[in-house]
Parts: C-alpha cells; sequence; structure tokens
C-alpha cells in the first residue's frame, strides 16, 4: 500500500506541488486581506469619532451660549445645561482614548475600542487640542461645580463662572474645531493608505494565482494527453476483449443501471436493442416476471451490501437458470434459457459496480431435460415394475381392473355435455373424488407412481376448481394426464401379462381372474395390505401406532360392494394417521404411550346389514379448529358459526373442499376424503355416527346393507340425515 501511494505521489507530484502553493498564496493573501480590513474597520471607527468631536466642541460652545442668554428661561437653561455636561463629557473621554487607547461610546452609544493615535500628523493634533483644552474644560468645569454648590441655582459666583466659560469657549471653540478637523484628515489619510496597500496585496495576490493556475494547466494538460493515449490504447484492447468474448457482458450500478459498455455477443444472447443507461430491473421486467425481477433486485442489493460475503449468497442467484421470452420484430417472442451470474467490481476497495454475466444455455437446457426425461421414464419403469413385484397378484389385476373403471367413470363426466358454469365446475368436483379414490387405492397397494400421478391430477383439479370463469377447454390439461394414465395402466396390464407368474395362485395352474369367490389365502390378502398402507402413512408422517383389524373376510360381498367398503376403510383409515393420531411426543406430553392404535372392525349385525367401526386413541376432533377454518373460508358470519352444535360443526368435515389440514401433502389438504365416504355411504342408503372425546378417542361407526354378490347396489340416496354425532369433549 505504501509503494502505490509513492508511486502515485511521484506521478502527480508537479501538480500537487503547484496546487499546494496556489492553496497557500490564497490563504496567506486571505489573512492578509482579514489583518488589513480589521485595520481599516478600526480606522473608520477612529474618523467616526474624531468627525464627533468637531461636532461636541460645537454643542459645548451653542450650549453655553445658549446658558448666557437663557437666565432667566428656566426649561431653557435646564436643556442647555444637560446639553453642556453630555457634550463635555463625551469630548473629553474622547478625547483621552485618542491620545492614550481605550474604550469609549460610540455614535449608537454602545462601547467601542479606540487605539491611540500613532501618526505624526494625529499626535501634534491631538496635542494642539490637549493645550487648547484644558483651560476650556477647567471653566467649564468651574461653572458646572459652581451651580452644583448652589443647589441648580445661579448665583453671583454662578454668573461669573458662567461668563468665564463663555469667554473661553469665544476664545478657543474655533481652533479645538481646527485642531480636530487635522486629526480627521490624517486618520482618513492612514486609513486611505492601509486601503491601497490591501490594493496592492490582492493584485500581487490574484496576478501570482493567474500564474500559477496557468502552471497548473500546462501541466494538467500534458498529463492529460499522456493519460488521453493510455486510455485510448486500453480502450481498444477492452473493445478487442468485448468483441471476441462468447458471452454477455456488462456492468450495472447500485441504481441497477447498466454501463456503456458491454460485450458484442450481449445483443445475440438478449436481443438487438439499446442497453447503454437502461434499468436491469426493466430489462428483466421484459423478459420474465415481475415478481421474479423483483426477487433478482434484491439478490442484486446484497451484493452492493459490503457486510455480507459474496460466496455466502451465490447459491441465492435466482437467475442461476431463467427461461425467458424476448420479443421479436415481428410482434412474437423467442423463448430462451439463460444464465446470469454476478460479482463484485472494485474501486479503492469500495464496490462501485456489479459484473454481469449471461450465458445463452437454451441447448444444455434441453439437453438435460431430454437426459431428465429418459431418467425419469426409465426409473417410473423400475420404480412400477418394482411396486409390482411386492404386490399380490390378484390384488394387482383387480386394481388394474377398478382403474379401468374409474378411467371409464371419468371420461364419462367429461363426456356429459355441460350448459352452465355451474355444471362445467361440477365435473371438476365429480373428478375429484374419482381420483382421490384411485389415489387411495394406489397408495394402499403401495403402488406410488400411481399414487403420485393421481396426486399431480389432483392439483390440476384443484386449479381448475378455484378458477373464477371455467370452460370445457380448461379441461384440455386434465386429459392428456388421464390418458398418460391410462397408458401407463395398460401396459401394467401387459406387464403382467408377459409375467407368468401374476397369473398363478399358489401352485394351481394358470388361470384368469374371473368374477367368482375368492376364498383362502385370497380372501385374506385382499385386506391385510391395508396394515402396510397404514404404517406407510405412519412413517411418512413421523408417527408410530398398530393397526388392530378383524372381521373384513368374514363377509361375502359383491365385487362392487366390497371395493366401495375398501375405499371407505382407506379414507377413514387415513384420516384417522394424519389428523387423530399424535406424534410420539405429544403422546408423551399426554401421559399416552407412544405408539398409537387405531381399530379396524367389519361386523355382520344381520343377514341384510353390516357395521364398520374405525376408531383411533387420538386426540379427537377439534371443533375449535373446525370452526375457525369454517369462519377463514368466509362463507358463514362469525355470529353464525358461534351459534353452531358440535353437530352442525361436524356436518362441515363431510363437505367437498374442507380439510383442517395447515398444509396440503400427498395425505391430507384436499378435503376430499371424507366427502367421498359420504358419498359411499349415502350411495349404499347407510349411516355414519362419530363419537369423539377431546384427547382420547374419535370412532366412525357405519351402518351398510350387505349386498352379495348376485345383488345390485343401489345407486339412489335415502332422503334426511346421514350422519350423527356424540361429543364427549
Amino acid at each position: 500500500m505504501s509503494t502505490r501511494f509513492q508511486f502515485e505521489f511521484g506521478k502527480y507530484r508537479g501538480i500537487l506541488i503547484s496546487v499546494a502553493l496556489f492553496l497557500l498564496l490564497d490563504a496567506s493573501v486571505l489573512m492578509l486581506n482579514f489583518y488589513v480590513s480589521f485595520e481599516i474597520a478600526d480606522d473608520a471607527v477612529g474618523v467616526n469619532l474624531a468627525g464627533r468631536q468637531r461636532m461636541l466642541s460645537q454643542r459645548m460652545a451653542k450650549s453655553l451660549l445658549v446658558l448666557d442668554s437663557a437666565r432667566d428661561d428656566p426649561a431653557a437653561f435646564q436643556a442647555a445645561y444637560d446639553e453642556l455636561l453630555l457634550s463635555k463629557s463625551l469630548f473629553d473621554e474622547t478625547l483621552q482614548a485618542f491620545s492614550q487607547g481605550g474604550s469609549v461610546r460610540g455614535a449608537g452609544k454602545e462601547m467601542v475600542m479606540l487605539d491611540a493615535v500613532t501618526n505624526r500628523a494625529g499626535r501634534d493634533a491631538l496635542h494642539n487640542t490637549e493645550q487648547l483644552w484644558r483651560p476650556y474644560k477647567i471653566a467649564v468645569d468651574n461653572f458646572i461645580a459652581s451651580r452644583s454648590a448652589n443647589t441648580g441655582e445661579l448665583t453671583g459666583d454662578s454668573q461669573t463662572a458662567l461668563a468665564a466659560a463663555v469667554a473661553m469657549a469665544r476664545l478657543h471653540n474655533l481652533p479645538i474645531l481646527a485642531s480636530m478637523n487635522d486629526l480627521t484628515i490624517s486618520l482618513e489619510q492612514v486609513a486611505a493608505s492601509k486601503a491601497k496597500r490591501l490594493r496592492l496585496i490582492q493584485t500581487i495576490g490574484i496576478s501570482l494565482a493567474v500564474i500559477n493556475f496557468l502552471f497548473i494547466l500546462l501541466h494538467f494538460i500534458r498529463q492529460l494527453r499522456d493519460s488521453d493515449a493510455v486510455i485510448e490504447k486500453a480502450r481498444r484492447e477492452t473493445n478487442e476483449i468485448l468483441q471476441t468474448v462468447n458471452e454477455g457482458l456488462f456492468l450495472i450500478d447500485h441504481q441497477l443501471i447498466i454501463g456503456e459498455q458491454h460485450s458484442a455477443k450481449l445483443s445475440e444472447v438478449l436481443g438487438n436493442q439499446s442497453f447503454a443507461g437502461k434499468s436491469f430491473q426493466t430489462l428483466l421486467e421484459n423478459m420474465i416476471s415481475e415478481k421474479d425481477a423483483e426477487t433478482a433486485r434484491g439478490f442484486i442489493e446484497l451484493l452492493f451490501d459490503p457486510k455480507i460475503k459474496e460466496k455466502l449468497i451465490g447459491d441465492l442467484n435466482p437467475l442461476s437458470e431463467v427461461e425467458v421470452n424476448i420479443a421479436q420484430a415481428n410482434g412474437g417472442f423467442l423463448t430462451k434459457h439463460l444464465q446470469f451470474t454476478f460479482a463484485r467490481a472494485y474501486q479503492e476497495r469500495e464496490i462501485s459496480h456489479v459484473l454481469v454475466t449471461v450465458l445463452d444455455i437454451s441447448a444444455q437446457v434441453k439437453l438435460a431435460r431430454e437426459l431428465n426425461e429418459s431418467r425419469k421414464h426409465n426409473e417410473s419403469q423400475l420404480e412400477m415394475l418394482t411396486s409390482l413385484l411386492h404386490t399380490h397378484p390378484e390384488l394387482l389385476k383387480e386394481f388394474i381392473h377398478n382403474s379401468f373403471q374409474c378411467f371409464n367413470r371419468i371420461n364419462s363426466i367429461l363426456r356429459q355435455p355441460a350448459k352452465s358454469a355451474t355444471a362445467v365446475r361440477d365435473k371438476a368436483v365429480n373428478i375429484f373424488r374419482e381420483i382421490h379414490n384411485f389415489k387411495g387405492e394406489a397408495a394402499s397397494l403401495k403402488l406410488e407412481f400411481f399414487e403420485n400421478t393421481a396426486h399431480a391430477m389432483e392439483d390440476t383439479l384443484a386449479q381448475l376448481r378455484t378458477k373464477p370463469e371455467l370452460s370445457g377447454n380448461d379441461y384440455l390439461g386434465f386429459t392428456v394426464q388421464l390418458e398418460n394414465l391410462i397408458s401407463y395402466t395398460q401396459q401394467v396390464q401387459l406387464l403382467t401379462e408377459k409375467l407368468g407368474q401374476f397369473a398363478l395362485v399358489g401352485n394351481s395352474a394358470p388361470r384368469v381372474l374371473s368374477s367368482q369367490i375368492i376364498k383362502g389365502n385370497r380372501r385374506s390378502d385382499g385386506w391385510e395390505h391395508l396394515s402396510d398402507f397404514v404404517q406407510n402413512l405412519a412413517l411418512r408422517n413421523g408417527k408410530q401406532l398398530r393397526l388392530v383389524s378383524s372381521g373384513l373376510s368374514e363377509i361375502d360381498l359383491a365385487p362392487e360392494c366390497e371395493q366401495q367398503l375398501k375405499e371407505i376403510c382407506i379414507q377413514l383409515l387415513r384420516n384417522a394417521v394424519v389428523h387423530g393420531i399424535e406424534t410420539p411426543e405429544e403422546r408423551r406430553l399426554s401421559e399416552k404411550s407412544p405408539i398409537g392404535r387405531i381399530d379396524l372392525r367389519l361386523a355382520k349385525l344381520s343377514d341384510t346389514e353390516m357395521e364398520l367401526t374405525v376408531s383411533d386413541d387420538g386426540k379427537g376432533l377439534d371443533y375449535q379448529a373446525i370452526r375457525e377454518k369454517a369462519l377463514g373460508s368466509g362463507k358463514w358470519s362469525e355470529q353464525e358459526i358461534e351459534s353452531w352444535s358440535n353437530k352442525q360443526l361436524l356436518g362441515l368435515i363431510f363437505q367437498a373442499g374442507f380439510s383442517t389440514a395447515q398444509e396440503l401433502t400427498k395425505d391430507a389438504g384436499r378435503g376430499i376424503g371424507m366427502e367421498a365416504v359420504m358419498q359411499h355411504v349415502i350411495g349404499q342408503r347407510g349411516k355414519i355416527t362419530v363419537a369423539s372425546r377431546a384427547g382420547e378417542f374419535c370412532r366412525f361407526v357405519i351402518s351398510l346393507p350387505i349386498i352379495p354378490r348376485t345383488t345390485e347396489i343401489p345407486t339412489s340416496a335415502t332422503k334426511g340425515s346421514a350422519y350423527a354425532v356424540t361429543d364427549d369433549c
């Protein structure tokens, strides 16, 4: 650092010395100006007071003459007497100040400092004045003393003293006036000489300053010429670099304004346009969303903050890979993928600019996406094959069969004519219910590929449900997803047919699954997968639990009825795991076993009726959370909600789109699971009873008719309530 300073001092030594001399000269002239100006100001005071002395001598003579002529007029006499006292006092004080120096009352009655007169003419004038003033003053003092001794009355002695004073005034007034005039002239001459000296100093100072300025100017022009040559050489080299680099390069300042220089590649990357002096944020807003541009602006502002380490925020770059739309001359847009990188530029250890590098990575992104799609396709094939190997062959065939039935129902919903906006929106609700049941069955069989695909389709339907104006064309994106899902399901069907092991049951010869009753291990396997489903849900939600089931394989049901019962079980088990059972930590705080328990029981009440019970020892229904969620929906007023009973609140959990989940996950937050349960129960003319106690348990009891295999499932619902509530909170 020291070497750098010495080098710069040597480079600019001549101009620095010249500037220093210029400043020193200006300071010296300024100090002399101040000094002489103060002296001239003091001399001006002296000239003014010398002029006042002439006036005071006249006033004293006038006062004595008035006193002599106004003896019979007390008022005039007293006024003249007061004037005499004041004039005599001021004249004497000022005369002594001129001679010896000191403070005296000025023209404005303020006290001013008066220096003693030192010039010869002035001293001579003062000496003459003092010689004349001394007897004059004695005569005046005698008169004043004689009048004071006689309490202000004019006695014979006073008249004699007054006459003597008047005679002295007539004798010395004009000589004193002449002497004071000489004093005034001498003081004016001194002031004039100082003013002349001040003008001389200023003339010399200005002349030297002009000469010094010309020297600085010539020296500066010479250095400027040399510097211009260096700068021009550097500019040519910089232009060569900017013309040849294969990246878009430019600088932005603290206000995010683009600098004057940029690489030629920038016009190719961002399109032919003017960049110099343009706002970088405005440039971004023309290519990406305003929100993303604002995020980029916040990141760049962090780069200008010297307190923040550049390496620590490198990963926060929101433009490391961004898709942009660049306007074209023909009115269209060109889509590219760009990579912006930012680096600080310093001047004198201060952050002056940020260097922006722009790369067109469209080809790389396209290749990466193709590779990623290929990898995902291979992974999905492997994932699908792996999940198939862990699924019971008969359950898998049932799943495929049920899936195609689900797809047919969805296609029927899509094909139904909709003459109103409400009918178009109802399609999304009905399809949502079908997809949710499909996802639940896939999750119960641990077919994650189908579960994830169904979850993505739910996302699409959720967007459609919230769209203000919905039309049939808005379902096109969903139909593409549905076609892909059907294609994958067909691939699974073909794969199972090619793998002979999926056509075997035990050690028997191959046979095709028919509608005959499945007995033995197949009957048990038809329900045992629910245990794996529950454990998988618990693991995904950070919980521990044990499922205790009974009676699931003891009632012979029609395939459609059995499938609907499974869907009810899946939704209720999911609800118990996600909303009912607490985490191990929460259970310990409630003095419970860290391992929760869910009881799933199916019992035959009569030849025509069965009862499904799903109970958990969790925290029970949270009516306050239900109330707050209802209030947050904006559908009901606060007064109305506060007046509801627990039974009325309970009815909300069976409404489509209602969920008390804090966030949307693969297992909760859609608000469709319990609504699907209600639809199944209503469709079979069943009944739901709910019992709950805060912090202890929640139990769902569903009564359903037993539908043998030879009996059709009823499709219409009975009127009236399909649920009841018992709350022991």
